[in-house]
């Protein structure tokens, strides 16, 4: 290379492109504006989320809270159909009132119809209750199982009987007994036993009358033994 050779004008060493600046500026403006975009679509998100979650948990509250008030108006009915054509009826309560104004309350964990036109029905659990106007206390009647008869307007209780009179302090213990709703009377035939302020008494068969006021215990046999409890 000789002096001269300096002064001639300089070769391009490659293929370099150009920088626009405004093309980049551009870009940059569009990266940025994509970032700015995710962020307040995250920012929405979670305020969304902050709002919607706690009316999610109180929805699901007051949903809960529906369906237990449902599940009550429901059980409130009490009857529900089997396959059959039994009616069921879980806690059932019947109120009547016999001739002589005695006021009368049955109770149980089940009732069963066999038929809508059944007279009869089946209580699981009975629990009774009947007394007058002139006698405070009750005569409280209980036992495993019971069958209400319409036509001859009984109550029958079989299985652990435990009987309190209402007009005495006495109770009796027995395997059946039967209630005359007409007249609120109780009695039974069974081996019977009762406890109270006048001692323990055992029959073979009893009748509790007079609302509760009046206990018969009766004997068979040689035995024959009679006492009646006022």
């Amino acid at each position: 290379m000789t002096l001269t050779d300096l002064h001639e004008p300089l070769q391009p060493l490659g293929n370099a492109v150009p920088i626009d600046l405004q093309v980049e500026k551009a870009e940059r403006q569009v990266r940025l504006a994509q970032q700015v975009a995710a962020v307040r679509r995250r920012s929405r998100m979670i305020a969304f989320l902050r709002k919607a979650l706690p009316g999610s948990i109180i929805l699901l509250g007051l949903l809960n809270v529906g369906w237990i008030a449902a599940q009550t108006i429901i059980n409130s009915m009490n009857v529900y159909n089997a396959a059959t054509s039994e009616v069921r009826m879980t806690n059932p309560r019947y109120y009547g009132q016999g001739s002589s104004g005695d006021h009368f309350t049955i109770s149980g964990l089940e009732a069963i119809r066999k038929s809508q036109n059944a007279t009869t029905i089946q209580l699981k659990a009975p629990y009774m209750e009947f007394k007058n106007g002139d006698n405070e206390r009750p005569t409280r009647i209980s036992a495993a199982n019971g069958v209400y008869d319409q036509t001859n307007n009984t109550f029958t209780l079989n299985g652990h009987v435990v009987m309190e009179a209402g007009g005495s302090d006495f109770v009796v213990k027995t395997e059946q007994a039967i209630v005359n709703l007409e007249n609120s009377t109780v009695y039974g035939d069974k081996h019977v036993e009762g406890t109270g302020s006048v001692g323990h008494i055992e029959g073979e068969s009893f009748i509790i009358s007079n609302d509760g006021r009046v206990v018969d215990f009766k004997g068979k046999g040689e035995t024959k033994v009679w006492a009646q409890i006022q």
